[in-house]
């Protein structure tokens, strides 16, 4: 499989004109194509303070719901505040990772996270999400950023 070569752009570049709460260095993705799902989506990546000026090697956390992790303007019900914890970790603990996030795609979100369809709720996609995450963002990730593939 061929993989995608994205365009990772400052944050502030692609959302302008809201009150946006992002802060560190923030790098963001448009239109990343799953061949899993046949849909496309912004990828959000937060890179550790240390990461401009090493050549260190971080682990990856990937998180769903991406719209929420660092902006209170892409958020559906408040910021979960990921980047200002990243930032304190790094300054008082010299803990650092690269945040990956994902964001759902609103009306499908169950469709992706749920393995089972249920009549009620749908959901049966959770398989071709995961082998998004596995086949198709993590190779991207890993040849793009100074990651730590093996954790």
């Amino acid at each position: 499989m061929t993989l995608q070569q994205p365009t990772w752009l400052p944050y502030r570049n692609i959302h302008t004109g809201h009150h946006h709460t992002i802060n560190g260095n923030v790098k963001i993705a448009q239109g990343v194509y799953s061949p899993q799902l046949r849909n496309q989506r912004d990828i959000i990546v937060y890179l550790p303070p240390s990461y401009a000026d090493s050549q260190r090697r971080y682990p990856v956390l990937y998180m769903h719901d991406g719209q929420n992790l660092f902006d209170a303007a892409t958020s559906f019900s408040g910021e979960w505040h990921i980047d200002e914890i990243m930032e304190t970790l790094s300054r008082e603990d010299g803990l650092e990772a690269i945040i990956i996030a994902i964001p759902n795609m609103g009306v499908d979100r169950l469709n992706e996270y749920s393995p089972f369809r249920d009549d009620k709720h749908g959901g049966g996609n959770g398989n071709k999400y995961l082998h998004f995450l596995t086949d198709t963002l993590k190779p991207i990730i890993d040849r793009d950023f100074r990651t730590r593939p093996e954790l």
